[in-house]
């Protein structure tokens, strides 16, 4: 269908659809940033024609008449990337990837794996590079330049929630593993991803519909304003689930967006609106199950709920020469826990509520200059304040507030000032040296409970970044790296005067590897090694803070992309880790929820009315305490999709996704601790905790582009 000629036409149509909630969303105009698999061939067959299937990143050669399927992976990275594990996804990889939820986006960083052990409403889990990440921790997130992981969070440090995330929004996700590069900080030391929003959308309508409940319904698209273009997107997501007491999850996502090009950068404004509420149902002891419980879907305390609201304004401006951001953020949030039942509490229960309100402003200046063709020079700040409070834990039962825990009002601020310089003395041989500074500043103020404290403390570290890597043939490059990283503490970690916690812990990585980009194949290796301080941090589960010893890890990635002709794609990735504490006895220093390998398999076929994908997911076995003697075993998850497009180009797209097509019933996550249920004794039993991954559904969904 032609697009409306009349500007005000098209804004009325897209805003109308955005308020009604019908959704839909692919893409308006492939922007140029875009990745491609042969970049000179897809460059040519975009300037002849704009292809009405851009939404899954098709190009059409209007010559030929072939076409053309544009797949982030296939990016030329040789000389670009300074490091063998960096790398992009776009297009096709994300338009026709299946999904279960949207923290599965972030899955595309190779070897990430994101579980879930609450609600849908709840942050995931995420695991990478033998790490337990928790709910963020040392693993970045920046949505256009503006960084989503929370510090002091009522729940637990790094807080990374992904899932007011409106899937079709997402432009492309670049990745990062180590901290090589000096432009990201807190939260950054394993790896960073960087999600980049569509600038334009063909105005869509998507509605969609599953098992147990599920239903969303999207609306969104783009239309010329001034001298740049508006794009406004609206989602209604809601869900039960399988779970004996229903998920209840309502959530509503909204994003607009205007961009325009100013000097000679690009400048974009964009307020991202998140409002949802839930029922969760959290992992049980196994023990339980088949005896207080029907079976592994059944809950222990029907009464836990939880919300989020989030408004996030956000400005950017990049050129060449400069990138500008700032970013506010309001954000209010509570959730109802109960991890251990009675065991603290044999009379009421160990119920708890978590609970946080606050404002964050902050942004970014870096300038790049170039000396000469061989030199690159990057110098940049970063600061963020975080006005938080009321933050804190209240003992509850059944959801009514037994008594205030601790409530306090907190400031955190931070500046980080860094440098990088990349310089090619020779043909092929690419040098990079960068170093980052950063300071902290906490305070916390008491405000209720039994268990205060005010304080102040401060705290800063430097961070030596260097990385080198040489084509020493066509398409083949070697590449070597170091960087130290770190992750800031809860401030009433770090200000608690009884046992205060490091405000920044600190660490370094290693790796070495190379790279191949030969026809249709990419693949890289990489061999890594990673030692941090101590891996101490406020545990929101228990509102404590957990001390933990130093570790080291090393371990390995195997990452490849094949397209062997213009319709075909296969994706794979493997890796294995060994993860270990420093401090403890040899045999009692297993790192808990430490993976030990993780892989994923990806195979994609795209012609003119079909495109089909299917995925394979595998997240291997883990130690569950530090002696090794329980352990966790591998998961399996497949997840397909199918999709048809009239060849009339009539605007319809119908598809269809089966999650968890082999309706695995391993376990999303899994613990060893002591929980105590009725009639059991006071000190509670230790046992395996676990939450089973969703069985089998399927989702059907249609669009409508306008």
């Amino acid at each position: 269908m032609p697009k409306p000629d009349n500007p005000a036409a098209r804004l009325l149509l897209s805003t109308a659809i955005a308020m009604l909630g019908c959704v839909a969303v692919p893409v308006w105009a492939q922007e140029e940033a875009a990745a491609e698999v042969e970049p000179q061939t897809t460059q040519n067959a975009a300037q002849q024609v704009q292809s009405e299937r851009e939404n899954i990143g098709v190009v059409i050669d209007e010559d030929s008449g072939n076409v053309i399927y544009v797949y982030g992976r296939g990016e030329k990275r040789i000389g670009e990337a300074i490091a063998a594990s960096e790398g992009g996804v776009a297009g096709a990889d994300l338009e026709i990837r299946p999904l279960l939820r949207p923290g599965e986006i972030l899955e595309a960083t190779p070897g990430l794996i994101a579980t879930q052990h609450s609600g849908g409403g709840k942050a995931n889990q995420f695991f990478l590079r033998g790490f337990n990440l928790d709910h963020g921790t040392d693993y970045a997130l920046y949505i256009d330049d503006m960084p989503v992981n929370f510090r002091t969070h009522g729940h637990g440090q790094g807080y990374l929630d992904v899932n007011g995330l409106i899937p079709e929004t997402v432009g492309r996700v670049d990745y990062r593993k180590g901290p090589y590069r000096a432009d990201t900080g807190d939260f950054s030391f394993v790896g960073a991803s960087f999600i980049t929003t569509h600038d334009q959308l063909q105005p869509f309508a998507t509605a969609e519909v599953g098992s147990y409940g599920y239903r969303r319904f999207v609306a969104g698209g783009s239309v010329p304003l001034g001298n740049g273009d508006l794009l406004v997107v609206g989602q209604v997501k809601l869900n039960d689930g399988p779970w004996e007491l229903p998920e209840d999850f309502e959530g509503y996502s909204g994003l607009v967006k205007y961009s325009a090009p100013v000097g000679d950068g690009d400048f974009q404004i964009a307020l991202h609106v998140y409002d949802a509420s839930w029922a969760p149902t959290e992992q049980l002891p196994e023990r339980a199950i088949g005896t207080l419980v029907e079976d592994h879907f059944g809950t222990l305390d029907p009464t836990l709920r939880g919300y989020t609201k989030r408004q996030v304004l956000t400005a950017n401006y990049e050129s060449d020469d400069w990138r500008l951001t700032a970013y506010t953020q309001h954000y209010d949030w509570s959730l109802l826990s109960n991890f251990t039942y009675f065991l603290e509490d044999p009379v009421n229960g160990d119920q708890l509520r978590q609970f946080e309100e606050r404002w964050t402003f902050g942004g970014r200046v870096e300038r790049t200059l170039r000396p000469t063709d061989r030199l690159t020079l990057r110098a940049g700040a970063e600061t963020r304040f975080d006005q938080i409070g009321p933050i804190g834990l209240d003992e509850t039962i059944d959801g009514a507030l037994e008594f205030n825990y601790n409530s306090f009002d907190i400031n955190e601020k931070s500046i980080g000032l860094y440098a990088e310089a990349t310089w090619e003395p020779l043909d092929r041989l690419f040098v990079t040296a960068g170093m980052r500074g950063d300071w902290y500043g906490f305070r916390t103020q008491a405000l209720d409970g039994v268990d205060v404290w005010s304080g102040k403390a401060n705290d800063d570290t430097f961070a030596p970044k260097i990385g080198v890597n040489y084509e020493v043939a066509d398409g083949i490059a070697l590449y070597a790296n170091y960087g130290e990283g770190f992750h800031s503490n809860d401030a009433r970690g770090v200000t608690n005067p009884t046992n205060p916690a490091p405000g920044l812990v600190k660490g370094e990585f290693e790796e070495v590897g190379f790279r191949v980009e030969r026809g249709g194949l990419i693949f890289s290796s990489v061999y890594w090694w990673s030692s941090i301080d101590s891996e101490l941090i406020y545990v929101g589960d228990s509102g404590a803070v957990e001390p933990s010893d130093p570790s080291k890890r090393h371990g390995y990635e195997l990452t490849a992309f094949w397209k062997p002709n213009n319709w075909l794609a296969v994706d794979a990735v493997w890796t294995g880790s060994h993860s270990r504490f420093t401090g403890l006895p040899e045999g009692e220093n297993f790192v808990p929820g430490a993976l030990e390998s993780s892989g994923e398999l990806g195979v994609s076929a795209a012609f003119r009315q079909w495109n089909a994908a299917i995925r394979a997911r595998y997240l291997g076995p883990h130690p569950l305490i530090e002696d090794n003697s329980q352990r966790g075993a591998s998961t399996v998850l497949v997840n397909a999709r199918l999709a048809w497009t009239p060849d009339d180009f009539s605007g319809f797209e119908f598809y269809g996704e089966v999650l968890n097509l082999l309706d695995s019933k391993d376990d999303d996550i899994d613990y060893f601790y002591a929980v105590r249920l009725p009639g059991e004794p006071a000190e509670g039993i230790e046992g395996r905790n676990s939450r089973i991954v969703e069985p089998r559904q399927l989702r059907v969904g249609v669009t409508k582009r306008f």
